[in-house]
């Protein structure tokens, strides 16, 4: 297979994902084009897979990853020589990944493959040291991580209420424990999931785009039957390909260019050789969450973006997007939201005033609320509000 050095990126279509048998040979057939697992997994290996089950949905609605192009994965793995393969991940705060197992179908799938079930906030963890983490020097890693020979991604291809789009980079931040996913908020988390991948980077990302999300992800937006799987030992390339398939461009996803920046793979969309399907074939813009501005003038809700990061205005847009959706823009009748890096409260403002994120922090001399975070938690801003 391909190194860093020489990233390359298949790209096969799946168009009967609801079948076994049609998902089994795409997903060979992609990995085949990259090489072949015999070149990352040898006699005796112990195997992790990493699927997204950020929650209790099956995957048709496009929040999870199919249960049958990991059920593909074990099977392929197990040719190869792997003697011990377990599935495991840890769902968003808030959910329960034992329930996520059953409701998308893996409970079956461990049984006919022989797999062991894991969820990681069960595990045993130990702090792994990060010296060259920007926003962490050490975090805890689950054991069974951590003593896998080998560990393959496989997150969906999804819009992300924070980030713009969680990929394969974004799908680590599963394993890590439940009370540092919120800090990651309050450390920052585009440089955080970056300083992850430094310590937990896959040998291997299968992305899963037979089901994929638009709008409102990772887990309330609309499904999209792209009907492509993707494969490659360089989970930045993978992701980069993935975004433009997507629709957005290289300045858009913070996260995946500052990972490239920072040598964990290739960001350059033309140094990364695609085999299989052309991207112009397999193309398909997807819908992002945007701003009811009549709605928000009706309530007398007024955005103030002072040289706004995307990670604010991204949770912005989808809360208030959510809250115009459940019909509770009421609730915030009158509410100025200041963010920004120069936040600052101009005159004339009147009402109630929301600091959000850090940069808002030492935003002084007016009576406000504060919601901290770089940007803030979905269930911080529940809280706060």
């Amino acid at each position: 297979m391909a190194g860093l050095r020489n990233p390359i990126v298949s790209i096969v279509k799946c168009k009967e994902y609801d079948k076994y048998n049609s998902v089994f040979q795409s997903v060979k057939q992609v990995i085949d084009m990259i090489g072949s697992l015999e070149a990352i997994i040898s006699s005796g290996d112990t195997v992790l897979i990493k699927p997204n089950l950020v929650c209790p949905k099956p995957y048709t609605t496009g929040a999870t990853t199919n249960p049958y192009v990991i059920k593909a994965i074990a099977v392929l793995c197990k040719a190869a020589g792997a003697k011990k393969i377990t599935i495991a991940d840890g769902a968003a705060v808030g959910n329960s990944t034992t329930e996520a197992f059953e409701v998308c179908g893996y409970k079956e799938i461990a049984e006919e493959c022989g797999c062991s079930l894991l969820d990681f906030g069960k595990d045993q963890y130990q702090y792994v040291i990060n010296p060259i983490g920007k926003v962490f020097k050490r975090i805890r890693i689950p054991d069974t991580f951590i003593k896998a020979d080998v560990v393959i991604n496989v997150p969906v291809m999804k819009t992300h209420d924070a980030l713009g789009l969680t990929l394969g980079l974004k799908n680590m931040k599963g394993i890590i424990h439940v009370s540092d996913k919120k800090k990651f908020h309050k450390w920052g988390l585009v440089q955080s999931i970056v300083d992850l991948n430094h310590i937990a980077l896959p040998e291997l990302t299968i992305m899963d785009g037979t089901v994929s999300m638009e709008g409102n992800g990772p887990a309330s937006g609309d499904p999209v039957g792209l009907g492509i799987i993707m494969a490659s030992t360089d989970t930045v390339a993978c992701d980069r390909v993935a975004s433009e398939i997507m629709g957005f461009g290289e300045d858009e996803i913070e996260y995946i260019k500052l990972a490239g920046e920072q040598g964990l793979g290739c960001f350059n969309l033309s140094q990364i050789t695609v085999l299989g399907e052309k991207i112009e074939h397999v193309k398909r813009p997807f819908k992002r969450t945007t701003l009811n501005v009549d709605a928000l003038k009706e309530y007398g809700i007024t955005i103030l973006a002072c040289d706004a990061c995307s990670g604010c205005s991204h949770v912005i847009k989808n809360y208030l997007g959510k809250l115009e959706k459940n019909g509770k823009l009421e609730d915030l009748r009158g509410y100025t939201i200041i963010y920004g890096q120069n936040a600052h409260v101009p005159a004339g403002i009147i009402g109630k005033i929301i600091r959000f994120g850090v940069c808002t922090r030492n935003l002084t001399g007016v009576e406000s609320t504060y919601i901290p975070g770089c940007p803030p938690h979905p269930l911080h801003i529940a809280e706060k509000l």
